[in-house]
This record gives C-alpha cells, sequence and structure tokens, in this order.
C-alpha cells in the first residue's frame, strides 16, 4: 500500500502537468456565423470570421442573399432578388489574445438589388399629326447598386466551447444608384431603410455563430 501511495506522489507532478496542457485553450482561427436580424429585410447573412496574421486581428467577410418572392409585410413590390458582402478589419480592445471583449470595426459594404414592380413608364403615340409623350402602368425591372462603408464598436462574449455572442452599434454611409436615365425613384429613397437609400445611417445588430 505504501509503495502504491510513493507510485502516486511520484506520478503527481506529470499527471498535473498533462492536466495544464490540455486545459490551455487552443488560439481560435475562423469562425461562422449569422446575423438574425436580416430575416426582417428577407435576406441571409452569414460572417466569415478569419484571424489575420500578428496581433488579436479580424477579417469579417459577411455575404447575404435577398429573395422576395411575393408582397411582404415590409416591401410593397412584386418580385425582389439581390446579393450583398460586408467587409470589417475588426480589431479587440486590450491584449487579449482570445477574440472576445470589446472591439473596434470598420470596412465597406457593396449590394445589387433587381426589383420587379408595376410602374409608370412613357411612350409615344402620333394624334392628328403631332407626336405626344403619354403614360402607361407595366410591369418594371429596377437594378439598384448599393455601395458605402460602416464604422461599429461592439462587444463579443465567447463561451469555453467556442460559440460567440456579439451585439453591435455604430454608423455607415450610403450610396445609391440605378439604371433609370431619369436617376433613381424616390419610393425607393424615402427612408434609411429603403433598398436605394442615400445618405447616413444607424448600423446595429446581433451575431451568433461559432469560432474554431
Amino acid at each position: 500500500m505504501n509503495r502504491f501511495f510513493t507510485i502516486i506522489l511520484l506520478l503527481f507532478p506529470f499527471l498535473l502537468a498533462g492536466q495544464t496542457e490540455v486545459a490551455v485553450p487552443k488560439e481560435k482561427k475562423f469562425g461562422i456565423g449569422l446575423v438574425p436580424q436580416y430575416a426582417i429585410t428577407n435576406g441571409t447573412r452569414i460572417d466569415f470570421d478569419i484571424r489575420l496574421p500578428g496581433k488579436n486581428q479580424w477579417l469579417v467577410v459577411a455575404p447575404q442573399l435577398y429573395l422576395v418572392t411575393d408582397n411582404s409585410t415590409l416591401w410593397d413590390f412584386n418580385e425582389m432578388t439581390g446579393v450583398g458582402v460586408d467587409l470589417q478589419h475588426r480589431f479587440y480592445i486590450g491584449q487579449r489574445n482570445e477574440p472576445k471583449g470589446g472591439y473596434l470595426a470598420y470596412g465597406p459594404a457593396l449590394q445589387y438589388r433587381s426589383v420587379k414592380d408595376e410602374g409608370l413608364s412613357s411612350y409615344l403615340f402620333r394624334e392628328e399629326g403631332s407626336t405626344y409623350i403619354g403614360l402607361q402602368e407595366e410591369m418594371m425591372q429596377t437594378s439598384i447598386w448599393k455601395t458605402g462603408g460602416n464604422l461599429i464598436f461592439g462587444y463579443q462574449v465567447l463561451t469555453t466551447r467556442g460559440v460567440y455572442f456579439d451585439f453591435y452599434l455604430g454608423t455607415g454611409i450610403r450610396f445609391s444608384f440605378d439604371n433609370r436615365s431619369s436617376g433613381l425613384h424616390g419610393y425607393y429613397n424615402e427612408w434609411w431603410g429603403d433598398l436605394g437609400y442615400s445618405g447616413t445611417l444607424l448600423v446595429g445588430g446581433f451575431r451568433l455563430g461559432f469560432l474554431r
């Protein structure tokens, strides 16, 4: 029995060292997550977090997909499809090596939407030798390109299993263009949430996902 305890005492430092080594968390290098509030605008956004070499800095690549095939409670048009992508350079405040706590992020944003809706279009007609311009209602397609940038502050909570919860708020600017010769129709630029909005706006939301 005494020999047994002696062997345990001799092995204890090695066992403790092994436990300590296992307990050291691995450096997170990649993450994938969702931004749930994009569902409100009939969109889906998936975020890919990629650690950059060196300090605790990350590149966030956020592709988006938008689809409306019927009149929704938010949009009053027949059909809309679109894609987009946000890029962020993010760095966490403080000396910690883990991607958690307060952070600052900035980067560009780009979106494209194709909208089909009923509208008034002009046409030429002749009457009694004169040419006139008339209006008729028909299905019209509008392509809207939107570009700009964001500056946000956030706070990310990271669990021991690599699950993160991210809350952020900031500001941004948008510039919108379309394929109509007369410029962007006012219907798509009435407030900051419209498809063709140009100007400054608030940027905020919530993310959740996994980091490995």
